[in-house]
Formats: structure tokens, C-alpha cells, sequence
């Protein structure tokens, strides 16, 4: 099957005000602090910036999709901590992340020497497709964007006037549940309803869980719905309001579901049931570990109106790819906060932690600190 993927190469240069959200894990590379892009400045410049491996099947399900990311040029011109902004298809994070980081740069300058720059590129995986191909037994559908969309409810006319919408929002930022520890282990499975509101900026308001065949299940949804965002819904004038909105996700062991369950996370679970052993901690290591992808944790919605500060502590172990894996709560001063940060560390990425030169699993623990301000990992005591 023939593909292209095309790449808006446009770098948007942010002038940061500081090292930004997660950007502390290595000080020596954290943006420079400017206010403006001096003139006698140089703006990194790319050498190398290879497309993305798309998906099989979402090729073959006909789909396409969009993924901005945040990232920082170094003062050697690597990318570091690339991380996901907005993404209307969880399962283009991926192969975004792992392009993005063989990518090079010449490095910024100011002032004639190296400084390290953050940068947002969106990365459009777009592909050209034919009913069927000489040797493929394959019939490719048509594309069409996104996972998820937004039809009209029977009583869509009986809503207030504030809710009723012509044109629909649609996801531009979407993510998938994390499956509970606790239920994932005992191999409990079950299902979850949520409704919320899409206000006219397209940000999700009150979210709350309608059902839940377990509690956990009920909150792993509500952390999930916290971080979508939509385009404004809007009335046949073209005004901006709003729209209520539900879904219910189908928690399966398998992963075979609306929540999937990684084969990094499968290979863990058995080595926690028949070889607790195999799994190390980090200074047991050849070398520390590096992380590669950090996203930010999103401020619960639920807590908005009280603004509070908080903490999570997370617990997580990291597979034999480098990835993030069954995160679950530890401690937390509001249960909210917790599984905004199970949502955001079941993301993250590392280089391959190695014993004896070989891959293993590592488990990790990590304070989370919350505020409306900025949200980041704890430094390390």
C-alpha cells in the first residue's frame, strides 16, 4: 500500500519564561530563559527530521490523524523530553515520540554560543489510499479522522438552548483510560459511564461518573475525560455554546476492549505473579535511568473551584522498551490527583533500562506535585 505522511516542518519557537513542565529532570538541559529571539540570535535549523512509521492497522482502518508536540533543542542539537500536546489519536503517540527523537538540529544560538530552545511541531500522519493492490488481498477503507465522534442524542431538542448544538464538537485531544492496577491484577473487568459538558471554548466542564461497576473504574474515566479537548460546538450561526456529552468504556483484561492493555504491560503482570525477582530497582541498574518522554499531568477539573495545591506519589515499573507501565497511587492528598497522574505517567518513555547489558523491568516510584499554576514530578529529595 502506498503511504505518505506529510509534516508541517514549521517550528513554532516559544520563549519561554523558564524550564516549563517536567523540564527539571536534567537542569544542564532545560530552555534558555528569554523574553524575546534576540536579533543577532540563530534559530535552530533541522538536519534531519525522518517521517513517522505509520500504524498497520490504522492504515488499514482507514485512519488518519494529527499529533503537536512540545520538545526542547539541546545545545547539541538532540531533541529532549518530547512529549504529546494534543493528539486525536492516541495510537499516533507512538510512532510520533519515537521519530521525533532520532531527529537533529543545528542548536540555537544567542549571543554566539548554544542555548537550548522548546519548540511545538504538529505532525500530520496523512495517507493515500487505493480499494486494493496488486498481491494484497487487503480492501484499505477511506480515511477518515479521528476515533471518536459526536452524534445528536434523541432528545438533543428537549436540551437548554445553551446546549444545543448544529455543528458537533470534535476531539482534538483524546486519550485512553488507564486500566486500574488493582482490577487489572485480579482480572476483574467491567464498565464505566461518564457525562460531561463541552463548554464554547471546547475544554471539558463537570464531569462525573454516571455508572461504574467498580469505583476505580469510574475514576480512571474521569482522569482520561479531563485531558480531551474539542473544537467549540456551534449553533447554525456559527456561534460558539455548548453541549452535553457522554461514553462509557468497557474495561477487559485482554485488553481486547475500549482500554487497551499493552504486551509490555502483559509481560509485567506475569513476571509480578511468577517472577516478582526479575523485577529490579533502579540503582540495581548498569545505569541510571534516562527518561525520554515525560507528558505533564493535567489539573483534575473536579478541583478547579477549590484551586488547592497537592501530591501523588506513583508507583510504576518501566518494561524491557523502555516504557511506562501499570502506574497505581500511593499515597495522594485527593483522590483526583492521583489518577491525574496515573493518566500522565502511563505515557511516559525511557531509555532501556539494563542489567549485565541486557533489558529488564525496574520499578519506580515518583512524587507528583499539583498546583492551577504548573504541574511536575517533585524534585528528588
Amino acid at each position: 500500500m502506498k503511504q505518505n505522511i506529510f509534516l508541517d516542518m514549521g517550528l513554532i519557537l516559544l520563549l519561554a519564561a523558564g524550564p516549563g513542565p517536567l523540564a527539571a529532570q536534567d537542569a544542564a538541559e532545560a530552555p534558555f530563559d528569554l523574553k524575546a529571539f534576540p536579533r543577532n540570535s540563530k534559530k535552530p535549523k533541522a538536519i534531519k527530521q525522518d517521517a513517522p512509521v505509520y500504524p498497520y492497522e490504522m492504515s488499514r482502518a482507514g485512519l488518519v490523524g494529527s499529533v503537536e508536540m512540545s520538545f526542547v533543542i539541546n545545545t547539541r542539537g538532540d531533541v529532549v523530553n518530547p512529549y504529546v500536546l494534543k493528539s486525536n489519536n492516541p495510537w499516533f503517540e507512538r510512532p510520533a515520540i519515537d521519530a521525533m527523537l532520532k531527529w537533529k538540529f543545528t542548536p540555537g544560538e544567542m549571543n554566539g554560543r548554544p542555548v537550548n530552545v522548546r519548540a511545538v511541531q504538529r505532525i500530520d500522519f496523512r495517507v493515500d489510499y487505493v480499494a486494493a493492490q496488486e498481491g494484497m488481498p487487503h480492501v484499505y477503507a477511506a480515511p477518515r479522522e479521528g476515533l471518536w465522534h459526536v452524534t445528536k442524542g434523541k432528545n438533543h431538542e428537549e436540551l437548554p438552548l445553551e446546549v444545543q448544538w448544529d455543528t458537533p464538537p470534535i476531539p482534538t485531544n483524546t486519550r485512553f483510560p488507564v486500566y486500574p492496577l488493582e482490577q487489572l491484577k485480579a482480572g476483574t473487568g467491567g464498565k464505566a459511564a461518564v457525562s460531561y459538558i463541552v463548554g464554547p471554548d471546547g475544554r471539558v466542564q463537570q464531569a462525573k461518573v454516571r455508572s461504574a461497576t467498580v469505583p476505580e473504574f469510574g475514576e480512571a474515566v474521569l482522569a482520561m475525560i479531563d485531558a480531551w479537548q474539542f473544537t467549540p460546538p456551534r449553533r447554525k450561526d456559527g456561534t460558539p455554546c455548548g453541549a452535553i456529552l457522554g461514553s462509557e468504556y468497557e474495561f477487559k483484561p485482554g485488553g481486547r476492549a475500549d482500554v487497551p492493555v499493552s504486551e509490555g504491560a502483559k509481560d509485567l503482570l506475569r513476571a509480578l505473579q511468577k517472577k516478582p525477582g526479575t523485577i529490579l530497582s533502579p540503582d540495581e541498574l548498569d545505569q541510571p535511568l534516562k527518561p525520554l518522554s515525560r507528558r505533564p499531568p493535567v489539573y483534575p477539573s473536579g478541583l478547579q473551584q477549590t484551586g488547592q495545591d497537592g501530591t501523588a506519589m506513583i508507583e510504576f515499573f518501566i518494561d524491557k522498551n523502555g516504557d511506562a507501565q501499570l502506574p497505581w497511587i500511593v499515597s495522594s492528598t485527593a483522590k483526583e490527583f492521583g489518577y491525574a497522574a496515573v493518566q500522565a505517567v502511563a505515557t511516559w518513555r525511557f531509555d532501556v533500562p539494563n542489567k549485565g547489558g541486557k533489558p529488564v523491568f525496574v520499578r519506580v516510584r515518583i512524587p507528583i506535585e499539583f498546583s492551577q499554576r504548573e504541574t511536575k514530578p517533585a524534585p528528588k529529595g
